[in-house]
């Protein structure tokens, strides 16, 4: 019987072809398989890790009041907001307490539906027996994260859910977030990505096996051909398969240029690629290293509350910068400021500040002395500082009922004090920068502000600014301005510096950081300026609130503002609110003043004299208002109407 050589070979490619085939649908489906596995691990994750941001962003307990069903709605739709994001089916947050009992605390969802029937079954208070308790869940209650994979499926569908736990300020375990990644959606992507990856890989290897074939019976016509065929196809932006030519006369030698040839242009325009693709990298990181750190610094910070008005700004030379402010209250209730200047610019810079910044703060809730923080500070950075880097900073700590100023300096500029109309640099120990030398030795100073007066702080990148003549801005000329025009409120002398150092340097580029912060002692007092809407009473109920902790009548003297406040919007025609409180001696003291028509709410007939309809053009709340406040009273001052509420507290 004879053998067809052409048919053997015919055979042998063709069992050859499967085999590799199947071995690359094997091995293309199993990396497929990890690849999506982990793709819906990682976004399960993170979405839970942003959830779990958010929640710390309020607090679980105020998450979980049932009174504040404003603030749960508002919770609820960032996380929806989240979990379509991230494609999800589901994200939820619950506690596992007594005999493996779900407590949920919230559940949204990706489509409409099926996040109503979400917020239906699983609001606030749910209970749900999850006995037994899988591997993830178990691990999330110690604080762990399991990579072990757990199937749901219910009577909302399949669904491959991720478990990590919440941690609340103290690092401890205090909820888990789930999120559910809809199982049928991870199948049919494998299954699409497979096929769309084993088509392509299929049809090579088909091809070069032919390619293959033919050589073997055709050493020249087929070489030419492919080789013309190759120069007519020719793209220079890929790679294209090497030519299968296995006779070593001069079609070798043609095939092997062109194959250099090829194989040099495409690394050429590959090296092009690539080099064009680190800067827009680069350019990419370094947006969102500058998103970041304007999430721990911002741009601009303002609040004006509980004795303290407080305003700065920070603008980076580069992208991202090494200059850093931070304003907070202390458990004690003192109100801290800091600011500071770490050495360096660029991404390097930026992380040390991070680093200082983190640590400070953390000291200073821990501490609450300036000095011991700084030298606590300066250990820790000399510790852990292989770069030899250093960060000047100021710290400050005011008693806002006292005026009572604590400070202490490591190595940064001197602040100017602004008391009494007079304005002056004040002469603090000058200290050490932190992360230079073990054993700082830094020290308190103090001093009592009197209501009104303040303090400026302020960054080298400041009086260091270089206009067009090479000159620079120095502390001379920053002194000058505040003289000049002597500010009264933190907004006005931060705003004023940024002004006069950007029109100093006009015409040239930004040479270093520009950090700028003020504070004001306002002598328990609380000042700011509301739109004149209904949701701005917030302002006021939280102010009041924390006036008068405790006090039976707080919420008397919150229904007579909100009658005060509803009337304004409602009737005034006012372009603005303005808003002050105070407290002290058991009276609370509130006043309103707003650029609407001029009325006097207390003037004319009283309220048993007035019909019904006048009632309800604000009559009756201002009944109410007259009852429940301890004196009330009415001016009309630089064309705004002023209405002051006294309360007994």
């Amino acid at each position: 019987m004879k053998h067809s050589i052409q048919k053997e070979i015919i055979v042998v490619l063709a069992l050859e072809l499967i085999a590799v085939i199947a071995a690359c649908a094997l091995v293309t489906y199993r990396n497929f398989y990890s690849s999506a596995l982990k793709t819906s691990r990682d976004d399960s994750r993170n979405a839970a890790k942003a959830a779990g941001t958010i929640i710390s962003e309020y607090g679980l307990d105020a998450v979980t009041d049932p009174e504040n069903k404003e603030l749960y709605g508002k919770i609820r739709r960032r996380l929806r907001a989240i979990c379509k994001a991230f494609e999800l089916d589901y994200l939820y947050i619950y506690t596992i307490e007594g005999n493996d009992e779900c407590h949920y605390i919230m559940a949204v969802a990706s489509k409409d539906e099926n996040d109503r029937i979400a917020a239906e079954r699983l609001g606030l208070g749910t209970i749900r027996d999850c006995h037994p308790l899988h591997a993830q869940e178990q691990a999330a209650i110690k604080g762990e994260i399991s990579d072990e994979l757990l199937i749901l499926r219910n009577e909302f569908g399949g669904d491959m859910t991720w478990i990590v736990p919440f941690f609340d300020n103290n690092g401890k375990a205090r909820a888990l977030i789930g999120a559910d990644d809809a199982l049928y959606l991870y199948n049919a992507g494998i299954t699409r990505h497979f096929f769309v990856a084993l088509i392509p890989i299929s049809l090579l290897i088909f091809i070069a096996h032919m390619v293959l074939f033919f050589i073997i019976h055709r050493r020249i016509v087929t070489p030419v051909k492919t080789i013309a065929n190759r120069m007519r196809t020719f793209d220079p932006s890929h790679e294209e398969e090497p030519l299968q030519v296995n006779s070593q006369d001069e079609m070798r030698s043609i095939a092997e240029a062109f194959e250099k040839m090829s194989h040099d242009i495409h690394l050429y325009i590959e090296n092009i690629a690539s080099i064009t693709s680190e800067r827009e990298q680069s350019r990419a990181q370094l947006d969102v290293a500058r998103k970041i750190q304007y999430g721990m610094v911002p741009a601009s910070f303002s609040e004006n509350r509980n004795g303290v008005d407080v305003s700065a700004l920070m603008q980076p030379a580069k992208e991202v910068g090494g200059d850093f402010y931070d304003a907070f209250t202390l458990e004690n209730g003192n109100y801290c400021a800091l600011i500071g200047d770490v050495s360096g610019k660029g991404v390097g810079g930026a992380l040390f500040m991070a680093l200082t910044k983190s640590i400070l703060r953390d000291r200073m809730k821990q501490i609450m002395d300036p000095a011991a923080v700084l030298n606590k500070v300066n250990d820790d950075l000399c510790a852990q500082n292989p770069e030899g880097m250093f960060a000047t900073v100021f710290v400050l700590v005011i008693d806002p009922k006292t005026g009572v100023v604590t400070y202490a300096n490591a190595g940064h500029n001197a602040p100017l004090l602004i008391s009494g109309g007079e304005v002056s640099f004040l002469n603090p120990e000058p200290g050490i920068a932190l992360g230079l030398f073990e054993d700082a030795g830094i020290r308190n100073g103090n001093l009592t502000l009197k209501k009104g007066e303040g303090f400026l702080l302020y960054t080298d990148g400041v009086t260091e600014a270089v206009n067009t003549e090479k000159a620079f801005y120095g502390a001379e000329r920053l002194l000058s301005l505040l003289k000049n025009n002597t500010p009264k409120e933190s907004s006005a002398a931060v705003n004023a510096v940024k002004n006069s150092v950007e029109e100093f340097f006009t015409g040239c580029d930004q040479f270093d950081d520009i950090t700028v912060l003020s504070l004001f002692f306002r002598s328990g007092e609380t000042v700011c300026e509301l739109k004149p809407a209904l949701e701005d009473f917030r302002i006021v109920k939280q102010t009041v609130t924390e006036k008068c902790p405790g006090s039976p009548n707080a919420k008397k003297a919150l229904l007579a503002c909100e009658e005060a406040f509803v009337n304004i919007v409602s009737y005034s025609g006012a372009s603005y609110i303005k808003f002050s409180c105070s407290a002290g001696g058991g009276i609370l003291t509130v006043t309103l003043k707003d650029n609407g028509i001029r009325f006097d709410p207390f003037a004319g007939e009283s309220s048993a004299e007035k019909d019904f309809e006048s009632f309800d053009k604000g009559g009756m709340g201002i009944s109410l208002i007259k009852q429940i406040a301890e004196k009330t009273e009415w001016r009309f001052e630089n064309g705004n109407n002023v209405l002051t509420l006294t309360f007994k507290i």
